[in-house]
């Protein structure tokens, strides 16, 4: 995969574009569910849409170079066959009901409204005035605060690798949720998602080859 330009010419990182890959498929999963919520599966990707990625070390997030396949590989097919995994993992990987409640009311909010993986979400943020004023509001801090605790609702603290891609699977999931209420902006969360991964999650990514060869469904955990 390689990096691309906005519509306003700005640069968006590898990290940026998977998020928006792997939103714009839960967007349409969760429309879907609205209209066939009993006939709903997750899409796979085709033998043709297989790319080798290939890292190449240096500061900021992994960089993707995608060698096109015999069958026409290309960087877009590489992307969504990562969000294609990345949505398998979260959906195996159900968050526990741990206790870890914060002491910052809102954060606490955040987080609940985050495990409720439901179409009455923005209904249940109409009915409070506060949480709405905070969406609206939302700082990376915030941001930051209610991944890490969603994150350790799914595994304990662990470097093993299918824990790992569980958390980092998850830091999507609740980029995807946030970014579909109402009240957030949807780009401002998807930059913060794109930091949040970079800098919690970067290093363990380089170390183990990138995220094609992380999200590989042939490295069996």
């Amino acid at each position: 995969m390689a990096s691309g330009s906005s519509a306003d010419g700005v640069e968006e990182s590898e990290v940026l574009l998977l998020l928006r890959e792997y939103c714009g498929r839960r967007s349409r999963r969760r429309s879907k569910r609205m209209v066939f919520p009993h006939k709903i599966q997750l899409q796979g990707v085709t033998d043709h849409e297989s790319a080798e990625v290939q890292f190449r070390s240096g500061w900021g997030a992994p960089t993707f170079h995608a060698v096109k396949d015999e069958s026409g590989g290309s960087p877009a097919s590489t992307r969504t066959a990562v969000a294609v995994r990345l949505e398998q993992i979260a959906e195996s990987a159900p968050i526990l009901e741990a206790n870890v409640g914060d002491q910052d009311e809102i954060i606490q909010k955040l987080v609940d409204l985050v495990k409720t993986a439901g179409d009455d979400i923005n209904k249940k943020i109409q009915q409070n005035v506060l949480l709405q004023q905070q969406l609206s509001a939302l700082t990376y801090d915030m941001f930051e605060r209610v991944t890490s605790k969603v994150q350790r609702m799914v595994g304990p603290e662990a470097s093993d690798r299918r824990t790992q891609k569980q958390r980092i699977a998850w830091a999507f999931e609740v980029t995807s949720r946030l970014s579909a209420m109402d009240f957030v902006p949807r780009r401002r969360v998807l930059s913060f998602g794109d930091r949040y991964i970079q800098q919690h999650h970067d290093a363990w990514l380089q170390q183990h080859g990138g995220w094609e060869e992380v999200f590989d469904d042939d490295n069996v955990d």
